[in-house]
Formats: structure tokens, C-alpha cells, sequence
């Protein structure tokens, strides 16, 4: 199987005071963990950054990745240079405070050649927990500073389009900025400021809550739009735009383990203890037949091998994400049998 153009997720914090309601990682929080990089570790990224076949590293957290932006940056000064980098936040730091943030990420990546995308949360979920909000500041600071290196984007769980879509609208105005929005399809849309072209992600709100509005796809919905997006069947790794072939989806977690994204039943290694380089974690994909069959078999055809009962019904509308879907399988005994016998 031909592997081409990888995710590498990194997550390098589990503390968050944000306190969003749909939080997956709130049991986390309050004992949570934060990244910190040994010397195995910060010689594993180089490789794994570094790499040809990698198309982009994202940092987050199982919590606010902002509570470690000192990592996020030594993290950025391990690359060689031409590499794509995101950070995902929900920008909660004085306007001060985040221009400082962004003035020492447009330095690192400007000198190492690098581009880094900024992408802010702006959902009701995170908007209604954050006093400085950074959406507005952040397309007012892209425009004073006319950055080529340093971009913004955005992204939403809102059941809801409208209200991101008003809610950007609205808060660039505030900031003196007129704005339009395009509606690209359920799960993209482009904010247009003048000539820039400013993107919106919609993802699929996991464990939408009980009189959570119907607004949202369900997840058999949500695999189709992102197969119409990509022109491909829906597996797990790293979708790439057909005709290209996909990649590995791997994800660092603040203690180090390492696993493909999705798949947590199966930790391929530490950071701090083990050498990791791409080959290494394909062979290990190729090696597991549950892996494997998820990364080969469209999702949409394995989930009509399991037997439609009430548990695998209720799992599934439950969940309404595919990425949570094997972690929420594996809890029952047998459900997974029949995938990894694929």
C-alpha cells in the first residue's frame, strides 16, 4: 500500500480553564499534563517533520494549546524549513498578549521558511467561554501587518452555520472590517476581506448532547461530505484530493505515545523512549489487520459488516464522529472482531 503525504498531529497540552460543555478531554484538566521535549524526543520530530513525505503538522491539545505556546515554538524551530505548520486555539490571550504570541511565530517560521496557519475556534461553544476574543484582532493584525508567512483561518462545531457566519461578520465589524462569506458546502466556507480568502472548517460535534438542535449532519452525512469534498471513498489516514494517494494520520499525545488518529487502541510507541521515523509507523499500520483494514476498506463498507442492533445503532448515533467511532467500539467485546478479520 503506497503512503503519501502525512498528518502529524501534535497535541502538547491536556490544561484547558475554557470549560466547553462538549469537551471530550474534560477528565483531563484538572490533573492534565503538559508537553515537554527530551532529547529522543526532539530528534524523533526533526525526523518526522522533516521528511519529504509530510504534507502538514498540526499542533493542538487534548486541552488549550496556548497553556504551552513555549513548546509550540521549539517545536517550529526543529524544522529545516518549507514545511506546513497549524496551530489551533481559541486564542483566548489578551490582544497584547496574543500579538506577542503571534509576532514570536511569524519570526521562527519566517526564518526557517516555514508557513504556519492560525486556526481560531469560533463556534458558540468556545465563544461564549472567552473573554478577549481573538478573531477580529487577528484579521485586523493580519491586515496592519501584511504577513506572508503567518495566516488565519478559522473553524466550528456549531450545529448551527449561521451562527459562526453572522458571528464573524459581526465581530469584523466591530474591528472596522467589512467581510462576505461564501458558502462553499457543509463543511467549508471562505470568508472574503478585500482580496484575502480566509477559510472556515466545519467539523462534526462528537456526543452532540440530548435537545442539541438538528441542525447537524449525522455521521453517515458527514462521510459523504467529506467523500464529495476529497472525490474519494472515505477511509482513516491523511485524505488527500483524489488522484492522490493518502497518508498516515499519526498523533503525538502530551506524554509522547504515539498512534494513528482514531485508532488509540493501537499505541505504536513514545517519543521518549523509542525511534520513530514514517516507515517504521507504516510498518506498523501494515502489521495490524484492524489498522489495516481501515486504512484500505472504506469506512462506510466495514460499517455495514457489523450487525445492525440497537448497541452498534446507538454507538453510532452517539458518537456522530468516525474518528471516535473505534474508541467507543473497542469499550464492547466483539464489536471489532469482524474489521480486523476484514
Amino acid at each position: 500500500m503506497e503512503l503519501q503525504g502525512h498528518l502529524l498531529y501534535i497535541d502538547i497540552t491536556q490544561i484547558c480553564g475554557i470549560g466547553c460543555a462538549f469537551c471530550m478531554y474534560a477528565d483531563k484538566h484538572k490533573a492534565g499534563i503538559s508537553m515537554e521535549l527530551s532529547t529522543l524526543a526532539r530528534e524523533n520530530l526533526i525526523a518526522l517533520i522533516n521528511s519529504p513525505s509530510v504534507k502538514r503538522i498540526s499542533i493542538s491539545g487534548e486541552g488549550e494549546p496556548l497553556n504551552n505556546a513555549k513548546v509550540f515554538h521549539e517545536i517550529l524551530n526543529l524544522s529545516n524549513g518549507g514545511k506546513r505548520f497549524e496551530f489551533i486555539t481559541s486564542g483566548f490571550f489578551p490582544h497584547a498578549q496574543m500579538a506577542a504570541f503571534y509576532d514570536e511565530t511569524d519570526r521562527i517560521v519566517t526564518a526557517n521558511g516555514d508557513t504556519c496557519n492560525i486556526r481560531l475556534s469560533a463556534d458558540s461553544h468556545h465563544i461564549e467561554k472567552v473573554k478577549w476574543r481573538a478573531h477580529g484582532f487577528s484579521v485586523d493584525y493580519l491586515q496592519r501587518r501584511q504577513l506572508s508567512r503567518l495566516s488565519f483561518s478559522f473553524r466550528s462545531i456549531d450545529t448551527d452555520r449561521y451562527f459562526t457566519r453572522q458571528y464573524l461578520i459581526e465581530e469584523l465589524q466591530h474591528w472596522g472590517i467589512e467581510a462576505d462569506i461564501i458558502e462553499l458546502g457543509p463543511l467549508e466556507d471562505v470568508l472574503m476581506v478585500a482580496e484575502q480568502r480566509l477559510g472556515i472548517d466545519y467539523k462534526n460535534l462528537v456526543h452532540p448532547a440530548t435537545g442539541t438542535s438538528q441542525g447537524y449532519l449525522d455521521m453517515h452525512g458527514y462521510i459523504a461530505a467529506i467523500e464529495a469534498k476529497v472525490n474519494k471513498h472515505f477511509t482513516f489516514g491523511s485524505l488527500n484530493q483524489s488522484p492522490h494517494v493518502n497518508g498516515m494520520d499519526v498523533t503525538i499525545k502530551p506524554n509522547g505515545d504515539v498512534y494513528l488518529y482514531g485508532i488509540e487502541t493501537l499505541r505504536l510507541g513514545n517519543m521518549h523512549f523509542d525511534r520513530l521515523d514514517w516507515q517504521h509507523l507504516q510498518t506498523q499500520l501494515l502489521s495490524n489487520p484492524l489498522a489495516r483494514a481501515l486504512y484500505t476498506q472504506p469506512l462506510t463498507e466495514l460499517l455495514s459488516r457489523l450487525e445492525n442492533t440497537d448497541l452498534v445503532q446507538s454507538i453510532i448515533n452517539r458518537v456522530n464522529n468516525p474518528y471516535w467511532l473505534v474508541k467507543e467500539l473497542a469499550v464492547h467485546d466483539g464489536l471489532l472482531d469482524v474489521w480486523e478479520a476484514a
